[in-house]
């Protein structure tokens, strides 16, 4: 099993644990997690360069005029300031300004030009966000609902470098101890896993969770996208 799509050394502060809870309500979108997806592969974009991938991605025909602007008042009216605001994405304010007021006289010429870019460390790594954009569209809302949380991303990033399962009280001291989000007595993280967190996940098939034996390990399914 590998680790590379894990973000940093599990035993360093890592970038979603500064996370403020109202950024993950940001991710809480199919086209801004598609937006992060396009941007870790291609790291920086054009305004119109990324429209054209989402245009791609999404199975719209990149030819159709009407799509084409729809995406791009999405883009510069909702998604890319939301995301900007988040600290989930890098972009001229001034020029998306600009690009805002063109969709909005119907001057949609794409004569502005503006990059926007990824930071550095995304809070969510490839597997995770393909998890989230293989799922159609209804199990999409529940996946986004139950796996988008500071806690749950982060036992998955952990449970995504083990070779091996590990047990939930393993994975409780892990939580208390490691993750600095959640609980911090090993005793509430206990409960917590078993109640909540760990049900959620393997729900969506995020995780493989044999309640008898206590023990958690990584899903085929998400084995599939590493």
């Amino acid at each position: 099993m590998s680790s590379d799509v894990h973000l940093g050394d599990i035993g360093d502060r890592n970038p979603v644990v500064t996370v403020p809870n109202e950024r993950y309500d940001a991710l809480r979108h199919p086209r801004r997690l598609r937006i992060l997806s396009v941007l870790m592969d291609e790291h920086f974009l054009s305004l119109s360069e990324l429209t054209t991938e989402l245009l791609q991605r999404e199975d719209t025909s990149a030819s159709d005029g009407q799509a084409r602007h729809e995406v791009r008042l999405s883009l510069v009216h909702a998604h890319l300031p939301r995301l900007a605001d988040h600290g989930l994405v890098e972009l001229d304010r001034e020029a998306a300004a600009t690009a805002a007021s063109d969709t909005d006289t119907d001057t949609d010429t794409e004569s502005t030009a503006f990059t926007i870019s990824l930071i550095d460390e995304p809070p969510l790594s490839p597997a995770i966000l393909s998890l989230l954009l293989e799922a159609d569209t209804d199990a999409g809302a529940t996946l986004l609902d139950r796996l988008v949380h500071p806690v749950r991303l982060r036992l998955l990033e952990f449970i995504e470098t083990q070779d091996e399962p590990v047990s939930v009280d393993e994975l409780a001291t892990v939580l208390a101890t490691r993750l600095e989000v959640g609980p911090t007595e090993r005793c509430e993280a206990t409960i917590e896993l078993h109640h909540n967190h760990l049900p959620a996940l393997a729900d969506i098939d995020a995780i493989a969770y044999d309640r008898q034996a206590s023990q958690v390990s990584q899903s085929a399914e998400m084995e599939s996208f590493l």
